[in-house]
């Protein structure tokens, strides 16, 4: 209420040039209000906690640890009651506009209050007591919004509780936002613990929420801060849900108090919690990598683990950095895509935004599992790389290996599933196999001069094309990174390798800055027999490019067009033939694009003898970090007629933070980390070549 006051300043010049100029000591009134209400038309009730505006300098002080004192920072508050008794009042804070006290026990009626500092008078003026005066505390301390309350979780089937606030201040936008409950989740019972002031001499108290009774009691635990009362609320009905935001209003002896806010899930599922359905996108798209012995730096399997880097988390997973997914949609349909759909982040923005709350471990689902062991079953033949031990004070090591066939094969197979096993993945990057027909990475690693295991190989394998019978024997023949799984082709579709072939298995190292070694095994398995359809990675490319200095968007082209590729396979002379065997149009299974440290964009289209274009794979952040064969969810048809285009984008400038030049050089074709590529690799399926006569594999 507002009253008026007489100021008394203990400066006594400045006091008679007032009374000079016919100036009132204290034309300025205060008020005492609820501090959860801010209502100043209210009475205050004994014992609540208030607050006390005017004028009282320019100076900060807070009790120490909240626990409200007689004096602070030279100030006291003295309360003259209707029946004459004086009492301290004791203090929380004093700012410039705002003394917040605790009432001390009252009488009913008019009482008198005076502020001090040190011996002199700043303010003083009466104000109203009530033996009752609700008020509830909103989270902002504004008097309404979002109720400073907390939500309790029973689970009626194992008994466990849960607790936490139901607002939390949003660090983006500096207000607090709802963490929605909902009270129609299965087998839980919710509870609100409202927080309050000025309640708790009332014979009779009750909640209503959005205009629903629900059962409440007040109490004031030994516990709480001086002054609260806790107001416990609930069970909620079922019949809030779906309310969204809903006022609370509380009612002392037929008193109301202000109104503060709720909100509730819009469904039927528990509110966002790391216990209910953050640990299960976890689970399903981080786990692979971010677990105990991984490449990923960090875990998220415990809570602790996501709550430390919550918004580091949702800040990758918005610019979709992570999970490492690069293919823009709508340029193909790829299975097991490592991508977050918009559902998914925005679940976990409204997760961190809540403040990431841990919830009730009790929905924890059961832990995901992990086998070390050859999930396909035991291959038939197992190709193991040496020990090798990276630099651990180096960034990236590629390194490859020269494997070869056992002698026990003696005859040319069919490769039908090909698993990776990385020896260390705490260090293992990825892996890429390279066919190798007729041996060149044998010389590769015999040349090499570092004394270690393997050779040097940033771009590829080093192995060049020439060496293989293209249409049957695979350049590309499998790969690993973190996430991906094993190699499955169609049935009776197998990769061809004749007898004594080797292979260049490439492994890119990231070093975690401690000594580590590895050791990469792959798991081929055979077909039975020699399948009729041979999986063959067949490069579009281009090899003869000039990147130049200083361009930061250098367009570099490529294309293939199948006719022409048929023409270099078989002689002409047998070309009709082949067209008219049926045998086309043939499928393309996957593709790899390649660049290296210049490259920006790259994208491939399927151009058809109608001209119709068909996307076939765009990515438009290039990452040489993360390359995959990327799977498609049908196979993409190749005819006759039909062409693919590839467009790649570099960036030669010192604008690039990858440039491994500076000053920046003309780049063009090469194997080394300062050259560059430009390819895309794609999988197709034929028939066995080698079953026609021409003689394509007579020297297998």
């Amino acid at each position: 209420m507002t009253v008026e006051t007489r100021l008394r300043l203990s400066i006594l010049p400045v006091a008679l040039a007032l009374l000079a100029a016919g100036a009132s000591a204290h034309d300025e009134p205060i008020a005492v209000y609820s501090a959860a209400s801010l209502d100043s038309d209210r009475p205050v009730a004994p014992r609540s906690i208030a607050i006390v505006e005017g004028d009282f300098g320019d100076r900060l002080a807070m009790a120490p640890n909240g626990v409200p004192t007689v004096e602070l920072d030279s100030v006291r508050v003295r309360i003259s009651g209707s029946d004459g008794v004086e009492q301290d009042a004791a203090i929380f804070a004093v700012n410039p506009q705002h003394v917040r006290i605790l009432v001390p026990s009252l009488p009913a009626g008019t009482a008198h209050i005076e502020v001090r500092r040190a011996a002199e008078v700043i303010a003083d003026g009466t104000f109203r007591v009530q033996s009752v005066s609700p008020g509830l505390f909103s989270a902002a301390g504004s008097g309404g919004g979002f109720a400073d309350a907390m939500a309790v979780r029973v689970n009626m089937a194992t008994g466990a509780r849960s607790v936490e606030a139901v607002a939390y201040l949003n660090d983006r936008t500096g207000a607090y936002e709802p963490v929605p409950l909902n009270p129609a989740a299965d087998d839980v019972v919710l509870f609100l613990k409202l927080r309050g002031t000025g309640i708790r001499n009332a014979s009779k108290v009750s909640v209503t929420i959005a205009g629903v009774s629900v059962p409440a009691n007040c109490r004031h635990p030994g516990d709480a801060p001086a002054g609260i009362d806790e107001v416990s609320v609930g069970p909620l009905p079922v019949q809030l849900a779906h309310r969204e935001v809903a006022e609370v209003v509380l009612t002392a002896d037929e008193i109301t108090s202000n109104a503060v806010r709720v909100a509730f899930s819009p469904s039927t599922g528990e509110a966002i919690t790391f216990s209910n359905q953050i640990s299960r996108l976890f689970q399903e798209h981080c786990q692979e990598c971010h677990r105990p012995g991984e490449v990923a730096p960090f875990p998220l399997i415990e809570y602790q683990d996501a709550m430390s880097r919550a918004t580091s988390i949702v800040s990758a997973a918005e610019s979709r950095s992570m999970p490492p997914w690069k293919p823009v949609p709508g340029h193909g349909k790829f299975l097991n895509e490592r991508r977050l759909s918009e559902e998914e982040i925005k679940l976990l923005r409204l997760w961190v935004d809540a403040g990431a709350p841990e919830g009730n471990p009790a929905d924890l689902p059961a832990p995901r599992e992990f086998s070390n062991d050859w999930s396909l079953g035991e291959p038939d033949v197992i190709l193991e790389a040496p020990t090798y031990s990276p630099d651990p004070n180096a960034n990236d090591d590629y390194r490859c290996f020269s494997v070869q066939l056992p002698e026990s094969i003696t005859e040319s197979k069919s490769i039908t599933k090909i698993e990776v096993q990385p020896g260390n993945r705490r260090i293992v990057h990825h892996v890429i196999l390279y066919g190798d027909p007729i041996g060149e990475s044998a010389a590769l690693q015999a040349s090499t001069s570092d004394g270690k295991p393997g050779y040097r190989c940033f771009g590829s394998g080093g192995i060049s094309l020439s060496g293989f019978t293209l249409g049957v024997e695979s350049y590309l023949m499998g790969g690993w990174a973190p996430g991906t799984r094993p190699m499955v082709l169609p049935e009776d579709t197998g990769l061809y390798v004749r007898r004594g072939a080797r292979f260049a298995l490439q492994v890119h190292y990231h070093p975690d800055g401690k000594p580590e070694s590895d050791s990469t095994r792959i798991g081929l398995h055979f077909a039975d027999r020699r399948t009729s359809q041979n999986a063959s990675v067949i490069p579009v490319i281009n090899t003869r490019f000039v990147i130049p200095p200083g361009e930061p968007r250098h367009e570099v082209t490529a294309s293939l067009d199948l006719e022409g590729f048929a023409g270099d396979l078989v002689p002409a002379a047998f070309l009709p033939a082949i067209e008219a065997s049926g045998i086309f149009p043939v499928d393309i299974i996957n593709v790899l694009p390649h660049m290296h440290k210049l490259g920006q964009e790259i994208r491939m289209d399927k151009i058809s003898s109608d001209g119709t274009r068909t996307p076939m794979v765009y990515i438009d952040d290039w990452d040489f970090n993360w390359q995959d064969f990327y799977y498609y969810v049908e196979p993409v048809k190749f005819n006759i007629g039909d062409r693919l285009e590839v467009s790649a984008i570099y960036d030669n400038s010192t604008s690039n933070p990858n440039n491994p030049n500076n000053p920046p050089r003309s780049v063009g074709w090469g194997n080394g980390s300062d050259d560059e590529m430009c390819i895309v690799f794609f999988t197709v399926v034929l028939p066995d070549l080698c079953r026609f006569p021409l003689g394509l594999c007579n020297s297998h």
